[in-house]
């Protein structure tokens, strides 16, 4: 079976962990005090920044470098529901970012990026309606995307350990 490029596989990995650290640091903090919230907050906006830049980069490697075909004797239910569910991973790791990073210019709150550097915010101050559509967006697209992690690894697991059609493998750096 073919596997993904290196450079696919380093950016799979990277970003995986990226948004699982995201997640977490977003459900751990959820009931703090805004101050006391606020240090992990400044880690998970300089995550989704780079989140976005590596989706971006990752999209534009595919466009010149095609994935590995799916088995034959995969059937076309499950062959569907993967292209949907990486679409859909597509789709919300673009929004999710960047509908971070419009809210926080509604306020305007500034993005540091690891203390290197402030990130430029959109021209959308004062704009709180807007900030509270993104603000419950944010959030709905964020159970969206923990859902399909849970789902994405429940299905590379099933082809580990049920189908054993080597589809695992593909992302695995190394094997």
């Amino acid at each position: 079976m073919t596997r993904y490029t290196k450079v696919a596989m380093t950016l799979h990995w990277i970003i995986a962990i990226l948004v699982i650290s995201n997640i977490g640091l977003a459900e751990l903090t959820e009931d703090l005090s805004r101050e006391a919230r606020g240090p992990y907050m400044d880690v998970h906006k300089a995550f989704g920044i780079t989140v976005l830049v590596l989706t971006l980069s990752r999209i534009a490697w595919r466009l010149g470098h095609k994935p590995p075909p799916l088995p034959a004797s995969m059937p076309a239910w499950q062959t569907a529901t993967a292209r949907i569910s990486h679409f859909t991973f597509y789709l919300l790791l673009l929004a999710l970012p960047f509908s971070g990073w419009l809210w926080m210019s509604t306020y305007p709150a500034p993005i540091s990026w690891f203390g290197f550097f402030n990130v430029p915010l959109w021209p959308v101050a004062g704009q709180e309606a807007l900030g509270e559509t993104l603000h419950e967006g944010h959030e709905i697209m964020g159970k969206a995307m923990l859902a399909l992690v849970v789902l994405h690894i429940l299905g590379a697991f099933k082809h580990l350990l049920v189908d054993k059609d080597g589809v695992f493998g593909r992302m695995l750096p190394g094997s």
